[in-house]
C-alpha cells in the first residue's frame, strides 16, 4: 500500500497566475513519488481552505508556498498542525514561510516543519519520510516467525505493540518441530553443496562436527527460504538462539547470514528491538544490515569494537575473502561465521523500546576479520564520528550497522514513533 499525500498549494491574488505555474510543478513532482496522492495544484487563497485541505487524514501533508503575501494564510491555519511546509526559491515564497514560521513559533503554535527546494525537486526530507511511511506499511504486512518458546514469542509481541500500537502477529515455532519439518520435506545437502552455498567462506580447522553442523544448517535455510517462508510477501524470522544450542546444539548463525543473502529478514536473539530495526533498515533500504555487540570502546582513538557471530555474507569485502567458517564463541557449538566485512562508511542504531529511545551515530569501519578470541566471531572495528562520549553515555547493546546511508529517515523514524531520538 502507497502512502497517502495530502498537498495544498497557497497563493495571494496578487500572484496567482504564476503561483499555479510552479504549484502544478511541485504536485507532478511529488505525483512521481508514487504516493497516493490527495489534493490538487490548484492554489487556495483563504485560511478556511488551507485548514480544510489540512484537517483531512493523510499519511503525510504537504503545503506548497506557491508564491509571497501568504504569511497570514498560513498563520491563520497551520496552528498547532504538523505539516511539512515547501518554500521555492522565487515569487517570495521563502519569505512569506519565514514569517508565518516566526509568528507562529512566538505565539507557541509552531509544530510544522520548513523545507525548500525548486517546485520541480521534492525535497530530501519528504522523500525520507515517503520511504520511513513505505517501511513501517510493509512491516505491518510482515510474517513474522518465532523459533522460540511460548513466554519469548508473548515477550516479542508485547514489545512490538508498546512500540507500534499495532504490530504483525508473532507466530511461534518450536526448534524441534522445525528441525523435523525441515529433514522431512528438504533433501541433506552434501558437504561440497553446503561449502558451495557458502561462496567463498571456508573452514579452517574442520571437524567431523562443525561439517555436520554446517549440512544441517544449509538444510535449515534451504527450507526456510523455499518452503516454509516462500510465499511471505515481507518475511521475517528470529531464533532465540541459545535456547535452539540447548535443545538441538546447533548455533542458528550460517542460517540466519544465508537467510539475509536471501532477502529475508532473519534476526539473532529473538529481540524485539533489533528484530524491528532490522526490518525497518532493510525495508527502507533495500539492504541486508548487521546486528552486533558493542564488546569494547576506546575513547583515545574514538573506535568501538563490535562483534556477532553472523553476518550477511555478501557484506564481506571482496571474492575470495569473504570469511569463515567456524564453532560459535559461547557455547564452541557449530556453527558461526567470521565474516570480513568491507571497510566503508557505516550508520549505527540502538533502539531501547522499554526506554522509548533511539540513539543514532555515524561510523566508519576501519578493520574486520580482526580474529580476537574473547570475542563473537564476526568482528569490526569502528571509528565513529560525532560526539563520542554521548553515545556511550546513552546507547544500548544492540547496534544495527547498515552501509546505506539511512541515518536521516531513522531520525525521522524515532521522531514518528514519539521516541527520545539521540542523534550523535
Amino acid at each position: 500500500m502507497d502512502p497517502s499525500v495530502s498537498f495544498v498549494a497557497v497563493a495571494s491574488e496578487l500572484h496567482l497566475r504564476r503561483a499555479r505555474e510552479v504549484a502544478g510543478e511541485a504536485y507532478l513532482a511529488l505525483e512521481a513519488e508514487g504516493v497516493e496522492l490527495q489534493g490538487s495544484p490548484e492554489p487556495v487563497l483563504r485560511p478556511e481552505e488551507l485548514l480544510e485541505a489540512v484537517s483531512s487524514p493523510s499519511d503525510l501533508k504537504v503545503v506548497f508556498v506557491a508564491s509571497g503575501g501568504t504569511s497570514r494564510l498560513l498563520r491563520g491555519a497551520l496552528a498547532g498542525i504538523e505539516a511539512l511546509l515547501w518554500a521555492h526559491p522565487g515569487d517570495n515564497s521563502l519569505p512569506s514561510a519565514l514569517s508565518a514560521r516566526e509568528k507562529l513559533r512566538a505565539s507557541g503554535a509552531w509544530a510544522s516543519e520548513l523545507l525548500f527546494s525548486s517546485p520541480g525537486e521534492v525535497p530530501s526530507e519528504i522523500k525520507a519520510e515517503i520511504r520511513i511511511l513505505r517501511a513501517l506499511k510493509a512491516f505491518d504486512e510482515a510474517e513474522v516467525l518465532a523459533i522460540c518458546g511460548e513466554e519469548k514469542a508473548s515477550e516479542l509481541q508485547e514489545a512490538l505493540e508498546a512500540l507500534l500500537g499495532r504490530a504483525p502477529a508473532i507466530k511461534r515455532m518450536g526448534v524441534r518441530i522445525l528441525m523435523g519439518q525441515a529433514e522431512a520435506r528438504v533433501e541433506e545437502p552434501s558437504l561440497s553443496e553446503a561449502i558451495s552455498t557458502l561462496k567463498g567462506i571456508t573452514g579452517e580447522e574442520v571437524t567431523p562436527e562443525l561439517e555436520k553442523g554446517l549440512i544441517k544448517s544449509v538444510q535449515l535455510a534451504n527450507f526456510i527460504s523455499e518452503k516454509l517462508l516462500k510465499d511471505a510477501k515481507v518475511p521475517v524470522i528470529t531464533f532465540d538462539c541459545f535456547d535452539i544450542i540447548r535443545e538441538v546444539g546447533l548455533a542458528p548463525c550460517v542460517v540466519v547470514g544465508l537467510l539475509l543473502e536471501r532477502g529475508i529478514i532473519a534476526v539473532c536473539e529473538a529481540d524485539p528491538a533489533a528484530l524491528f530495526l532490522m526490518a525497518i533498515c532493510h525495508l527502507i533500504s533495500g539492504s541486508p544490515p548487521w546486528m552486533a555487540n558493542l564488546a569494547r570502546f576506546d575513547e583515545g582513538s574514538r573506535t568501538i569494537t563490535l562483534a556477532h557471530c553472523t553476518a550477511c555474507p555478501s557484506l564481506a569485502a571482496s571474492w575470495p575473502y569473504r570469511g569463515t567458517f567456524l564453532t560459535h564463541f559461547e557455547s564452541g557449538r557449530p556453527v558461526a561465521l567470521d565474516i570480513w566485512l568491507r571497510r566503508a562508511p557505516v550508520v549505527l542504531a540502538n533502539l531501547q523500546v522499554g526506554n522509548k529511545k533511539l540513539v543514532l551515530a555515524r561510523g566508519r569501519i576501519r578493520d574486520s576479520g580482526l580474529g580476537e578470541e574473547r570475542l563473537c566471531r564476526t568482528q569490526a572495528l569502528v571509528e565513529l564520528e560525532g560526539d563520542m562520549q554521548t553515545f556511550l553515555a546513552e546507547t544500548g547493546n544492540h547496534q544495527i550497522v547498515s552501509y546505506a546511508d539511512i541515518y536521516e529517515e531513522l531520525r525521522r523514524l524515532g521522531r514518528r514513533l514519539g521516541l527520545e531520538v539521540v542523534a550523535t
